[in-house]
């Protein structure tokens, strides 16, 4: 419970998230380099923060010795992939007007698996190694603790919070969102659930947000019922 929770190594882990986040960022934007130079366009995508925290989460589960229970597919590999491919189908369906002379519908595509992607390297460390590190505790919790650490991370990220009308109501819409996907990320052990469900976030439909939502709660509710459970990797040793 809350009293085996390293907190030492949970905020030498935030120190490093933080610190590699600041490092990545001073470097010319990776993905949108790529872009330009194999496509010739000058997309927005940023990778650069979201890689900062995959190396983050990879150097922290390695240094503190964390066992890994939050995987890519989790323990319902199938029902991940079917929860990731409501998004990018719904989005791909509506498509994405865009200046660079792309197809609405493969924009939107592009635009959704790219969030989806670098979704994943954050999600690596927020409900990736900080989830796993902190064990047992109840998923609530978990989501006040990982939001609040999530919420204040973005002060790297945003120059400013007006939009969402202060700081103080972004941190705590992050704890809010931040309980949703502990909860997710207990039932399913999988970062894939944790990403779509930051990906939902662009918000660019309504309807899609809301289509996405009333089909991944159906996911989830019969979350246990749908495929075989596999095994966790001790149980698999043990045999």
């Amino acid at each position: 419970m809350n009293d085996k929770i390293k907190w030492a190594n949970i905020v030498l882990f935030y120190l490093l998230a933080c610190g590699l986040t600041y490092l990545l960022i001073q470097f010319p934007n990776i993905i949108r380099e790529v872009w330009i130079r194999l496509f010739d366009l000058k997309v927005p995508f940023n990778w650069n923060h979201g890689i900062g925290l995959l190396l983050a989460s990879i150097l922290a589960y390695r240094l503190f010795k964390t066992k890994r229970r939050t995987t890519l597919l989790g323990n319902r590999p199938v029902s991940s992939l079917l929860f990731s491919s409501i998004f990018l189908i719904a989005y791909t369906v509506v498509g994405f007007t865009n200046n660079l002379g792309v197809n609405p519908h493969l924009w939107a595509f592009i635009t959704c698996l790219s969030t989806l992607i670098y979704d994943l390297f954050e999600e690596s460390a927020w409900r990736g190694f900080l989830n796993d590190k902190l064990g047992t505790t109840s998923f609530w919790l978990k989501g006040i603790i990982t939001g609040i650490l999530w919420g204040f991370w973005h002060l790297l990220i945003f120059d400013s919070f007006d939009s969402f009308g202060g700081l103080h109501i972004f941190v705590l819409l992050c704890i809010v969102v931040s309980i949703i996907m502990a909860y997710a990320t207990d039932k399913t052990n999988s970062l894939l659930v944790a990403a779509s469900i930051h990906a939902l976030m662009i918000l660019r439909d309504m309807q899609v947000t809301i289509t996405c939502i009333v089909i991944w709660i159906l996911i989830t509710v019969f979350w246990n019922r749908s495929l075989r459970q596999i095994p966790d990797r001790e149980d698999l040793s043990i045999k």
